[in-house]
């Protein structure tokens, strides 16, 4: 099991994809924290840069991951958001059971 992390620009964009994602079974469940400040190092190498984007998380099965990117490049092919999984590496047993009958089957 991983938790998904999903770093977008705009909430509208976060919201469409946490709800999509949610429906079509491809995560159990979805958090989204506003107003996640980001650093990132300038274009030049000199010094750092923040902004304000949108962090989306939801619990999903691990092999999932290569079907939720592929799905976010087809729809966002020139705006795809950050990506990426960090692993489960403990959780309530009903509760995992609940996330692997909850998601879609692999």
């Amino acid at each position: 099991m991983i938790l998904l992390h999903v770093i977008s620009k705009t909430e509208t964009q976060a919201i469409e994809i946490a709800d999509s994602l949610v429906r079509e079974k491809l995560i159990f469940d979805a958090v989204v924290l506003r107003d996640a400040t980001v650093l990132e190092r300038k274009n030049n190498g000199k010094g750092t840069h923040s902004s304000q984007q949108i962090l989306l998380m939801g619990k999903t099965k691990s092999l999932l991951f290569v079907e939720i990117d592929r799905t976010l490049r087809e729809r966002y092919p020139d705006d795809l958001p950050v990506i990426y999984a960090v692993p489960i590496a403990g959780m309530d047993w009903e509760q995992a059971d609940r996330l692997i009958s909850g998601t879609a089957k692999v």
